[in-house]
């Protein structure tokens, strides 16, 4: 604020002193090096403003590319989740379906004995198999 109010207020004073008629070719000199100097300040300030300006447009682009990104692995997560879901279930049946083809398994092996039992039996009875 100071340093944009010097710009604007040295040269308007200046000006007003050669306007009125009480200036000599150093006072035109001195208020045209300052004109100068404060020419030079507003250039340096609106490159710092343009080179400000293409950061922030730089780092919103970066935001938007992190911020895609972290939707893309969201995503990903919750795929891999519902895969992993999904294969617990499997693995669940699969489990279930082992538990009873052992228990077939050894009912079948129950009602063989008991068949080979009943066929003995029968055959020390003298009955014909």
């Amino acid at each position: 604020m100071q340093n944009a109010l010097r710009i604007a207020l040295v040269p308007a004073v200046l000006a007003a002193a050669l306007l009125a008629g009480c200036a000599t070719n150093d006072d035109v000199r001195s208020v045209q090096a300052a004109a100068d100097a404060a020419r030079m300040q507003a250039q340096a300030a609106q490159t710092r403003a343009d080179a400000a300006y293409q950061a922030s447009q730089t780092a919103g682009q970066r935001a938007d590319q992190a911020n895609t990104a972290a939707g893309q692995a969201q995503q990903a997560a919750n795929t891999a989740q519902n895969t992993a879901q999904d294969a617990m279930g499997s693995a669940q049946r699969a489990q279930d379906e082992l538990r009873a083809a052992e228990e077939r398994e050894v009912a079948e092996r129950a009602a063989a004995e008991q068949a080979q039992k009943s066929r003995r039996t029968r055959l020390a009875r003298g009955e014909r198999g």
